[in-house]
């Protein structure tokens, strides 16, 4: 077996959209050295790389975060954390337009408004999104991917993995 120390600030487990999008945005406002280690290829990697036609998770017009929180609440039987689902549904539509800046394909109507599906939910063209995503954070000056990598364990000293 090889052993390679690596230094970095930040270390995401996962290089799927979460761990890319996050990895984008801690490269954009911070000078943090972030790694990505991914088990595949970040550029086809998590439960979005096959595409999907909405991004089920936007406060649509006439909607509210709060709105969001209930939903989800609803799903999970009540077992969820309000407060931390709050701050995030307040965030949803920001990101949504950090990702169509990025190049994602909204969907919208000859108002220009974005076309909505159900009561949160957006249609886009979605099988670009994870590329998209992967190829934003990889491109950070500050973020190193590590493709093919499985981190099974991992070792701390002084409270530092």
């Amino acid at each position: 077996m090889r052993t390679e120390r690596i230094r970095t600030d930040v270390l995401i487990i996962g290089g799927g959209t979460a761990g890319c999008f996050a990895a984008y945005v801690i490269g954009q406002k911070s000078g943090r050295k972030v790694l990505i280690a991914e088990k595949a290829n970040i550029k086809r990697s998590g439960c979005l790389a096959a595409g999907v036609n909405a991004l089920n998770a936007y406060i649509t017009e006439g909607r509210v975060p709060q709105d969001y929180v209930d939903y989800a609440k609803k799903d999970a039987h009540g077992i969820v954390r309000e407060d931390l689902l709050l701050t995030m549904s307040e965030r949803l539509n920001h990101v949504t337009k950090v990702m169509e800046d990025l190049g994602l394909v909204i969907l919208k109507d000859e108002n220009g408004k974005y076309v909505a599906r159900g009561n949160r939910n957006i249609k886009i063209n979605g099988e670009n999104m994870k590329p998209i995503l992967a190829k934003a954070a990889a491109e950070q000056e500050n973020v190193t991917v590590l493709n093919h990598v499985n981190i099974t364990d991992y070792k701390t000293e002084n409270k530092k993995v």
